[in-house]
Formats: structure tokens, C-alpha cells, sequence
């Protein structure tokens, strides 16, 4: 009776460990994903800095927009 309780045991222990690690993949992969994100911001955010004579009114429209 108590090697079935301890491999019951041992598998939600097993359970467990792979469910936390699993987590931490994820949450690693989303870390990722957002610095590519900002990157691609910075990116974007320079080019549209770059064109000459961008009035007051067209920079707002972009910051509405999300694009600046």
C-alpha cells in the first residue's frame, strides 16, 4: 500500500515540477516577444523621425494612432 501512495505521489510531484516549468517557458518567450516589440517600435518611431517637416498636427495624428 505505501509504494502506491509514493508513486502517487511521485507523479504529482512529477506533475507539478513539469507544470512550473513549463510556466517559466512561457513567461520567457513573452519577455522575448515584447523586447522584439520595442525594437520594432524604436525602429518605426526613427523613420518617422527622419522625414523632414513633420507639422504639429501630423505628429499628433500619429501619436493617436500608436504609430509614434
Amino acid at each position: 500500500m505505501t509504494k502506491i501512495l509514493w508513486a502517487v505521489v511521485a507523479l504529482w510531484v512529477s506533475f507539478g515540477l513539469g507544470y512550473v516549468i513549463g510556466q517559466a517557458q512561457i513567461k520567457m518567450k513573452t519577455a522575448q516577444k515584447q523586447t522584439e516589440v520595442i525594437k520594432n517600435v524604436a525602429k518605426k518611431r526613427a523613420v518617422i523621425q527622419a522625414e523632414p517637416n513633420a507639422s504639429r498636427a501630423e505628429l499628433l495624428e500619429l501619436m493617436r494612432s500608436g504609430e509614434l
